[in-house]
């Protein structure tokens, strides 16, 4: 089977969501030793991760990744049931993880790993909006007999959403 080699540190977190989704659809993926340079060089964004495919081809951004990757197997479900509207409703839960779970997390924990300066305001608003974002998921997933974000198995918005958790 064709191997794809993901490039990141190791700890990643936003590389998380593609080894579980790579684990799910038995897509081997190989880490070699992390290069910086060669992810500043092969990366628009000059961040990782990056995913580079057999024929050489680069996807950056996690996200990208994750659902390249999920979309690799459709048998698995990963992506919904095969519908348009399953794989938008995938769609937004993996944005929502990024925009409402990530950034706030990542404003809020950042200044404690020593990642960039603690600013009160901006603490405080990371901790609200994080806290708002967790009332929208306990919301969703507290309808009654609802055990995964879409529709009644894994997929890659439950394996994003628990990434970012």
């Amino acid at each position: 089977m064709t191997s794809y080699t993901l490039h990141t540190p190791a700890g990643n977190f936003r590389a998380f969501k593609i080894l579980i989704a790579a684990e799910y659809n038995s897509i081997p993926i190989t880490i070699p030793e992390f290069d910086a340079l060669k992810v500043s060089s092969a990366s628009p964004s000059g961040k990782a991760p990056i995913l580079e495919t057999p024929s050489g081809q680069i996807i950056f951004e996690s996200n990208s990744i994750s659902r390249f990757i999920a979309k690799l197997r459709r048998d698995t479900g990963l992506m919904g049931n095969g519908s348009l509207v399953d794989e938008a409703m995938v769609d937004q839960w993996c944005d929502f993880a990024s925009q409402k779970l990530e950034l706030p997390a990542c404003v809020w924990w950042y200044p404690v790993a020593g990642y960039m300066p603690f600013h009160k305001v901006a603490n405080t608003k990371a901790k609200v909006d994080f806290a708002a974002a967790l009332a929208i998921l306990d919301k969703h997933l507290g309808i009654e007999g609802k055990e995964y974000l879409v529709n009644s198995q894994i997929t890659l918005a439950d394996i994003t959403v628990v990434s970012a958790l």
